[in-house]
């Protein structure tokens, strides 16, 4: 959708303004942006497709610019009276909206069928989440796969929720249940500050490398499904989901056995991703395109969850969400233009908290007490 768009901003041009130079200037500048755009998931597909495809691919690569370079030289030419000598001046007018018009159309199409699958048919890729049980150490070491940003994401989220935690309690030591803890990037340092945590996941061999980087040797690791939780009730004091509940569909039912864990007054925490083009584009695509080793349907569009629904599944487990701040990487930082560089995630990568959510977003919610707490329809 995003190389009919940009395609279709060159084919429009020319039927709504006049070939003056400074237009002609601003045509050039999009079609060769056009034109790299295009090419843009071609090491994507060179994993994924087979040798037709790729023969396909370079025929439209070759078109692309040949396109745009026949509609700037009709659109000049219609422009100058020497058209009305070799070309018949309303065809050419006409062949330029007809050449819009039918990208437009394609452009709606590719529109519908997404939505559609996307939403109402609830259709499209299954989100793949067996990624993590090939990385092994790699958890912690490796700077050419996703798993880096991460790395890099969880950074920011262990400092803040050691903070809110020392904030509200002290140095009292809690019962932190980690939901899909992975390789222990939250519950190791939450350990390490003193707290009793238990960390679960369904990746064995990401438990095992979270076991051996426990340095306290404190943390209980268990496989088990979030879903369906064996805690007894009111267990923990504090229960955390960092980048899990755009990994499944049952939202609810995850935070239902996480509410019913949690003591009344507890808290929660969580990280997820926003449903938004911004999402997709940086979130998704953005990932593809530029970090090494990145594998189809790591994250799924429509897994996303808008702060707004976040909010109303919590409200319906008695949990009341009173913090919500955005997400995103730290943009002006040689680390970030690295990447886009060299497709690989530096240690001095960053994340940082804004006040938009239009990416991702984190925050914190408290169980109502019992005195308080009400069936919730």
């Amino acid at each position: 959708m995003l190389d009919s768009l940009v395609f279709l901003a060159c084919l429009v041009l020319p039927v709504l303004v006049a070939p003056t130079p400074s237009n002609i200037r601003l045509f050039s500048g999009m079609a060769v942006c056009s034109c790299l755009l295009i090419t843009k998931d071609e090491f994507i597909h060179q994993r994924l497709c087979s040798g037709g495809e790729h023969w396909l691919h370079a025929v439209l690569f070759i078109l692309h610019p040949i396109v745009l370079l026949a509609t700037a030289m009709l659109w000049i030419d219609l422009g100058s009276a020497a058209l009305s000598q070799t070309f018949p001046r309303p065809l050419a007018a006409w062949l330029l909206q007809l050449q819009a018009a039918l990208v437009f159309g394609f452009l709606v199409y590719q529109i519908a069928e997404w939505f559609w699958r996307a939403r109402w048919e609830g259709k499209g890729p299954e989100i793949n989440n067996s990624i993590y049980e090939d990385l092994g150490d790699r958890w912690y070491t490796t700077t050419d796969d996703p798993v880096a940003l991460l790395r890099a994401e969880s950074r920011l989220r262990t400092s803040w929720v050691q903070a809110d935690l020392h904030a509200a309690f002290g140095e009292e030591a809690l019962a932190i249940l980690d939901v899909a803890c992975g390789a222990g990037f939250l519950s190791n340092p939450l350990a390490q500050a003193g707290h009793e945590v238990t960390g679960i996941d369904l990746s064995l061999s990401s438990l095992e490398v979270a076991k051996r980087h426990d340095h306290t040797r404190s943390v209980t690791y268990l496989p088990m499904d979030a879903r369906c939780l064996s805690f007894p009730d009111a267990r923990f004091d504090v229960v955390c989901m960092m980048d899990f509940l755009e990994h499944l569909p049952e939202k609810e039912e995850v935070l239902r056995e996480a509410s019913r864990v949690l003591k009344p007054g507890g808290w929660f925490f969580f990280h997820t991703f926003n449903r938004t083009l911004l999402s997709w584009l940086i979130g998704i695509k953005g990932v593809e395109w530029f970090v090494k080793n990145t594998p189809a349907h790591m994250h799924v569009y429509r897994l996303f969850l808008k702060p707004s629904e976040l909010r109303d599944l919590c409200a319906r487990q008695h949990l009341v969400v009173e913090e919500v701040r955005g997400v995103r990487p730290r943009i002006f930082s040689w680390a970030f233009w690295k990447l886009l560089l060299t497709g690989r995630v530096s240690d001095q990568f960053q994340f940082v908290f804004t006040h938009s959510q239009s990416i991702g977003y984190c925050g914190h919610a408290r169980k109502l007490t019992a005195l308080l707490a009400r069936p919730v329809p």
